[in-house]
């Protein structure tokens, strides 16, 4: 009876065996269970900061750069030099005073900003704060604050002007606009800017000799207000950092059209137009074609 249960037992251990063997076998053979896998998120596209800003490096050349400090300073030079004969040759520099202003008292023009203002602290801040577009609002406060600086050499030149009994004008296309603090004032730019060419020595200014844009139903265009100060002077010389500044150009010339224009009064580019140098905005950039990267020269 014994050996049949040892015979019994020794039967039952051979197919257990033989059984998980069998298990063992399918299971190396059966495909691993699928394991579901999350896809890997979609990347997040960088926010574009202050270094990314086309911008940016013009603006710091503004304030960074001694080369555009020294070449501020010669255009002014330059005008110091070119004065006398301004004054004492027959001639204008207004395309609109067509008789040139003989013997009339003599007057100069010149534009405000990044002519004789330097507002590269507002463009500092728009970089900063990701503004990649011009802002009416946020300018507007910038101009609320009285706070521009002069450019290198305008202050002394202006001086000398008022020497040798020069008007001083001021033609600028600041924007007349009211201010929700105060509604009653139509123009409350006209005595911030007055306030700020004061305050950096670029005065005493005649409210008269601050001519803005929208003040009087004045457009862009600064022809009406030249035409304003031929009545009474001859303008003897004209300073701005854009072509308007010296003549009514329109968004509509292109680069080679300017450049037709600007060569057919090469004679008062000589003589008693001066230019400032401003990189950072401006009608020439205006007029190129998108994207602006496809008018860079190769060759």
């Amino acid at each position: 009876m014994r050996s049949i249960r040892v015979l019994l037992l020794a039967v039952s251990s051979v197919a257990l065996s033989a059984c998980s063997v069998n298990i063992a076998a399918r299971d190396d053979k059966a495909p691993p269970p699928a394991i579901a896998v999350p896809p890997p998120p979609a990347p997040v596209a960088a926010k574009p900061g202050p270094e990314d800003d086309p911008r940016l490096l013009a603006t710091l050349y503004m304030q960074q750069a001694e080369e555009l400090r020294r070449l501020s300073k010669q255009a002014y030079s330059l005008a110091a030099i070119r004065l006398p004969a301004a004054l004492k040759q027959p001639g204008s520099s207004a395309l609109e005073q067509t008789d040139g202003g003989k013997g009339k008292p003599p007057a100069a023009i010149f534009d405000v900003d990044e002519t004789v203002l330097d507002n590269s602290p507002h463009q500092a801040r728009a970089i900063l704060s990701g503004t990649r577009h011009f802002d009416l609002g946020q300018w507007d406060e910038w101009v609320g604050e009285r706070a521009a600086t002069p450019m290198p050499g305008a202050v002394d030149f202006v001086k000398e002007l008022r020497r040798n009994k020069v008007r001083v004008v001021y033609i600028t296309n600041r924007e007349c606009r009211p201010r929700a603090a105060n509604p009653g004032d139509p123009c409350p730019q006209h005595a911030d800017t007055l306030a700020n060419l004061d305050a950096v020595g670029l005065g005493p200014v005649d409210p008269a000799d601050l001519m803005l844009k929208g003040q009087n139903g004045w457009p862009s265009d600064k022809a009406p207000r030249r035409l304003e100060v031929i009545k009474t002077h001859r303008i003897v010389m004209s300073f701005g950092d854009q072509f308007s500044d010296m003549m009514s150009v329109t968004r509509k010339d292109d680069s080679a059209s300017r450049a037709r224009i600007a060569a057919a009064h090469e004679d008062l580019w000589n003589t008693r137009w001066i230019v400032i140098p401003n990189p950072t905005y401006g009608q020439w950039v205006d007029v190129l074609p998108e994207p602006i990267s496809g008018s860079l020269r190769t060759k």
